[in-house]
């Protein structure tokens, strides 16, 4: 994907698609979820505003404030985006407004003067791309931290594999009659796995606690 300049201020669905791996499905649920704004570019485009108010419980009224000219980019309203990304394209008569405000495009539902959007008009503002980016990025590292790391040198030889075999040896085997005995046993076993052998004094220091409880059984084998 080229490079983003600092001047870019609008990224097309199709960018969103490709850098956030989003499919029309995913940016479709995303939008319906009001996790995705879309916005499209317009020029020249009359809009009244105003305030909504409620008058009963359930029920509302516009008070216009006011008309407008649009130019440059627009939010959609989340139910418009969905029908653009699902169908391709809509008419649209209002757009997205700060809570308790509305922006409906002038003469719409009195001379069908409204906003026609194709798919390929959507897209998103820097904004948006900008938290998208900080969400990915803050995913990623959730999911980076779920993966076990090992922190430190690899150990030189397998010690789980050595304590496995050696109560292998134990129970199968017998106990040696001397920790000698079972130190040769275990220098032969990395031998003949063809890992490195540890030294004498670093096996004697690992077999030393466990030879000790069994010390006792060697000596009433060998009495």
């Amino acid at each position: 994907m080229p490079a983003i300049t600092t001047h870019k201020r609008f990224f097309s669905i199709d960018e969103v698609s490709e850098r956030f791996g989003l499919s029309l499905i995913d940016m479709g649920v995303l939008v319906a979820e009001r996790q995705l704004r879309l916005s499209v570019p317009v020029v020249g485009l009359a809009v009244e505003c105003g305030d909504i108010e409620e008058i009963e419980p359930g029920e509302h009224c516009r008070i216009p404030t006011g008309c407008r000219w649009l130019n440059g980019l627009v939010d959609l309203r989340p139910e418009d985006g969905w029908i653009v990304l699902r169908n391709g394209s809509a008419v649209v008569d209002e757009l997205e407004a700060e809570p308790g405000r509305y922006l409906r495009i002038s003469g719409a539902g009195v001379d069908a003067a409204a906003l026609s959007v194709a798919r390929e008009d959507l897209g998103v503002r820097l904004s948006e791309w900008q938290r998208l980016e900080s969400q990915a990025i803050e995913t990623g590292a959730q999911q980076v931290e779920k993966i076990p790391h090992r922190r430190g040198v690899h150990p030189t030889h397998d010690w789980d594999a050595f304590w496995i075999e050696t109560c292998r040896t134990l129970y199968f085997d017998g106990i040696p009659q001397t920790q000698a005995a079972l130190l040769r046993k275990m220098q032969d076993w990395f031998a003949g796995q063809g890992k490195k052998v540890p030294d004498e004094s670093t096996l004697k220091r690992k077999l030393k606690p466990l030879w000790q409880i069994f010390a006792s059984e060697a000596q009433r084998a060998t009495s």
